[in-house]
């Protein structure tokens, strides 16, 4: 394996520093350059025999452009490398005069990593098993500088063995946790996540790109069932360069941020989202890159009363610079800031982690990469002054490690180590010496570590949540959307003050994501795989619940099987069994209430629910009860086992509504009821054939900036109903509303063919509020020099607020079975000096969404087709007493889709005997029953009784002419004879 360690210089980073380059060129015309393309020497071997190389280079021409294994404009040396017989990694550093970022190239000449800290920066890349060959080590002069020994830069390599840790046992605590993906199209746009907790209102706060959303738990039932509301502030949710948020959990104060340059865009609540307050956002001397909120009580001697009329607290906003990272602190509630300080310049380099504050007010920033280890920048003075403190015996990882803070101010320090796995070590002096280093990856061997991050609750209780992948191929990181690996959230905590921890799969049925997360920066990325961006959140609820805030790059069919749908939907992970983080809460208790849902199948009735909350006392049992049609009570159905979540009802009658409970038990007790289901039948999967078709994009609502509805999206769908014509296309745009739309407007959703071609169609109204529907190519399709084509007849638009454009697949040369991606809409307002874009879909402006072209001339679409036959028809006998009698027929549903509010018309001698009979659905294959009472009083004779089903042809049917039924009817006396 080779463990791929990308550059991770940004771009904001990368405009920073060419003003950086075109200083060294200006100043580097005082030396001369080399132009050799060759280190000093130019190639080495690595081997057990020899396990250290060195070479240097001398100064070159600025290259802002990077590598290749075969670039002249680079320093190139060949690094043979002999495997050792055991597992083993080779380190390649580089330390420069100047600034240089380092690359390695594979024997194939691929590159499988890179490293792009700032100047003066060691530059590190670990390839992990690496094959025997010859390896290119590329270092690129972005703004060389000459050295006091005459050279530029000099660089290593050296081979280190690896050994299994010696650790205790993994724990076996029953952890289980739920996943609560985002409804509604909130959260679609989640990358980079951060949760808090309030102890108070018990609400969850959940920063999703430009979107924050509360999240409320209704904890009557386990799983909890959870409720999202978008609140966010309009200064914190326009535009962003990095999304942040915090919650106070001493006060339960939440901070939204948006990054904007050398402070961010921000501001506080103190209800959830319901009122807000602005902030100044951070210093004016902030760093630009990757900025973190936190803060905690102040360290001694400063003081403030918690009940006082100031925030008690201290609020730091800690943010990435070219080379340093600098922090400043607030003494007002994070509404004002005091100038940033350097908590390093280069003893460490690349991005650092979030700002975390202990009970004792000591402040730390984790990083990945202080020289070539894991380290952590502290403060125990208020901010004033700090200390870098690495962790013995670790190596620079791929991404910000984390840092967890127990109630006694024990620090749990959690990251991917450079060989790939999960680790954490404990700090009980501010992080001077670290103890119990375990890897707690190894129940799973899991062989890439991304996104750690890590809570604390009591002094020896702490949870560690990464994703890992057991994939143990190069290129976990790179940007190869095929990579084999598969990604799952892990969930590790101990209970014993990390000496051992319990590691579960806490998204063991549905990964988080299929192939590569990317970790190339901006400009690294470029086939799509930099969805999830750079870390994930985590927090502890008031009751020591872990709650893990991710983004799910692997959604709908994804979760079976692939391809990877790189989303970034908001998603928490709740924990919901095992022990919490604050031992109060270890009671045993019955268990909680199950979350039952349940669903209609044919003729059975499907019931499932998760194991709920156990209080710490293994369930054995769950009782499923039934409330039977016009019934007032439940009764027992069946008892089913601890193992099973799950039951099927088969004893019950066509079409009739049954409503369910169950409780679990354990040796306490037994929970309560859940809640009541009533199953009904699933509504139909998405149809191309069936409008709105195939949704390609969504977009939550109240994000439009003009306030006007008509230019809210809310999703975007393709569909090819016959009704639309043959060989026509319908792309639909669902707005709020569009009762009144907007005046100068354009809705233009832009797409490319399987050819890789870009085209549009678009909605636009004029200064006058004329409608008119267009379509063509490129990808400018509100400029007034783009070449609009009218679209078909059928275009039009609903007063609730879909935009129908019809176009002909010929106009775009697509093909039956062709996949239509990269859809992006941006509502444009025309007219005035430069176009305004109040709504995007999606919000990251990255196209996304795919839709195959099926075909309206493949459509069969789906059509019920009810039938009666002379079989069907019967006379029941006496109702009671005297001429009453019971007419009732079987009606059969022969056709492809079910039929609803089926009505039945019964006759004699073409007179209707009584109103319309109904049945409320019919499936297919199914049948309904309807009756009629026909007085037979002085009606002796023969007559014809004649029932007809959909009278009115309300229903459409593949067959109108089997819905009625005649039969001659003998009526003497009391008796009645069908013949």
């Amino acid at each position: 394996m080779i463990d791929y360690h990308p550059t991770r210089r940004t771009l904001r980073a990368r405009l920073t520093l060419a003003a950086v380059g075109a200083c060294a060129a200006v100043a580097a015309l005082l030396v001369s350059f080399s132009s050799s393309g060759a280190a000093t020497p130019g190639s080495g071997t690595i081997s057990d025999a020899n396990p250290s190389v060195v070479w240097s280079g001398t100064v070159m021409a600025p290259n802002v452009n990077g590598c290749t294994a075969t670039s002249t404009d680079c320093d190139l040396y060949r690094l043979t490398v002999q495997p050792s017989a055991s597992s083993f990694m080779v380190r390649i550093k580089l330390k420069p005069a100047g600034d240089w970022d380092l690359s390695v190239f594979g024997p194939d000449g691929g590159l499988i990593g890179g490293s792009g800290n700032g100047p003066g920066q060691m530059e590190f890349v670990t390839l992990v098993n690496p094959a025997a060959g010859t390896y290119t080590v590329a270092a690129a002069p972005f703004a060389p500088a000459v050295g006091t020994d005459g050279n530029s830069y000099t660089a290593g390599a050296d081979l280190v063995p690896l050994t299994t840790p010696s650790q205790p046992p993994a724990g076996s605590d029953p952890l289980t946790f739920q996943n609560e993906p985002a409804p509604n199209g909130l959260g679609g746009d989640a990358g980079e996540p951060s949760i808090g907790a309030n102890w108070k209102s018990g609400n969850s706060m959940f920063q999703a790109g430009l979107q924050t959303l509360r999240v409320s738990w209704d904890d009557a039932v386990s799983p909890a069932r959870s409720t999202w509301t978008d609140v966010s502030f309009p200064q914190t949710s326009v535009a962003s360069l990095d999304p942040i948020g915090w919650m106070d959990q001493r006060t339960n104060r939440w901070f939204s941020s948006q990054l904007s340059g050398t402070t961010s865009l921000a501001a506080s609540t103190d209800d959830d989202g319901s009122t807000w307050l602005p902030s100044e956002g951070g210093p004016l001397n902030g760093g630009v890159d990757h900025q973190t909120f936190g803060g905690g009580p102040y360290a001694a001697p400063l003081t403030r009363d918690p009940n006082g009329a100031l925030y008690p607290d201290a609020v730091y906003y800690c943010s990435q610079d070219l080379v340093a990272a600098l922090c400043a602190r607030s003494d007002t509630g994070g509404t004002t800031f005091a100038p940033a300080v350097p908590i390093y310049t280069d003893q460490c380099g690349g991005l650092h982690g979030h700002v975390q504050v202990a009970p004792d007010g000591t402040v730390y920033v984790p990083n990945r990469n202080c020289n070539g280890a894991q380290g952590v920048a502290v403060s125990e003075d208020n901010g004033l002054t700090w200390q870098v403190r690495t962790v013995p015996g670790s190596f620079n990882g791929d991404w910000d490690p984390s840092v967890g803070i127990g109630a006694d101010s024990t620090v749990y320090f959690g990251w991917g180590d450079g060989d790939g796995h999960p680790k954490i070590a404990v700090s009980h002096d501010h992080g001077r010496t670290w103890t119990n280093t375990r890897d707690v990856g190894l129940p799973f061997g899991i062989q890439h570590t991304a996104f750690s991050a890590v809570v604390a609750g009591d002094a020896d209780r702490a949870a560690f949540a990464f994703l890992g992948s057991a994939e143990p191929s190069a290129g976990a990181f790179a940007d190869n959307p095929s990579w084999p690996g598969v990604w799952h959230l892990y969930v590790a905590e101990t209970f014993d003050g990390g000496n051992s921890w319990t590691t579960v799969d806490a998204t063991p049925n549905d990964p988080v994501q299929r192939g590569t997360i990317c970790g190339g920066g901006t400009l690294g990325c470029g086939n799509g795989t930099r969805n999830l961006l750079d870390f994930m959140g985590i927090t502890v609820d008031k009751q020591g619940r872990v709650l893990v805030g991710y983004a799910d790059g692997c959604i709908d069919s994804c979760a079976i099987s692939g391809p990877n749908s790189f989303t970034a939907l908001a998603t928490i992970a709740r924990q919901v069994n095992g022990r919490r983080l604050f031992a109060k809460f270890d009671v045993a208790a019955a268990p909680s209430a199950p979350n039952l849902s349940g669903k209609a199948a044919g003729s059975a009735n499907i019931l499932t629910w998760s194991a709920p909350d156990d209080h710490g006392s293994p369930i054995t049992g769950y009782n499923v009860s039934r409330k039977a049609p016009g019934a007032t009570s439940f009764t027992a159905l069946a008892t089913v086992a601890a193992t099973a979540t799950s039951y099927t009802d088969s004893a019950i009658a066509a079409g009739q509504a049954y409503t369910y409970h169950v409780t679990a038990v354990n040796a306490i007790g037994e929970s309560g009821p859940s809640n009541d289901v009533t199953p009904a039948p699933a509504a139909p999967a998405p149809n191309p054939c069936v409008a709105p078709g195939i949704q390609v994009l969504s977009d939550g609502t109240g994000d439009e900036l003009t306030n006007e509805p008509s230019r809210d999206i809310e999703w975007v769908s393709l569909a090819e109903p016959t009704s639309i014509g043959a060989g026509n296309l319908e792309f639909i745009i669902k707005v709020v509303d569009l009762s009144k739309p907007a005046v100068n407007t354009s809705w233009p959703l832009q797409f490319k063919t399987a050819n890789g071609a870009d085209h549009w169609v678009k909605m636009e109204t004029d200064a006058l509020g004329n409608v008119s529907f267009g379509y063509g190519d490129g990808t400018s399709p509100t400029s007034p020099l783009a070449t609009t084509k009218p679209a078909a007849a059928q275009s039009a638009f609903t007063p609730d607020g879909q935009i129908k454009i019809v176009v002909p697949r010929s106009a775009f040369g697509i093909n039956v079975g062709d996949t239509l991606t990269a859809f992006l809409i941006r509502v444009t307002v025309r007219g005035g000096a430069i176009n305004l874009t109040p709504d995007n879909a999606p919000n990251s402006l990255a196209p996304t969404g795919q839709y195959v072209v099926k075909g309206n001339e493949n459509c069969v679409v789906p059509q019920a087709d009810l039938a009666v036959s002379a079989g069907d028809l019967a006379l029941s006998g006496l109702k009671g007493s005297g001429n009453q009698q019971v007419i009732a027929v079987l009606v059969h549903n022969v056709g492809s889709a079910t039929a609803a509010n089926v009505k039945v018309r019964f006759s004699v001698d073409g007179t209707p005997v009584g109103a319309d009979a109904t049945i409320g659905q019919i499936a297919p294959a199914g049948t309904g029953r309807a009756t009629t009472v026909w007085d037979t009083h002085g009606q002796n004779g023969t007559h014809t009784v004649t029932v007809t089903v959909d009278p009115a042809n309300a229903i459409v049917e593949k067959d109108e002419s089997n819905n009625a039924v005649s039969r001659a009817a003998v009526v003497q006396g009391g008796k009645v004879a069908l013949k």
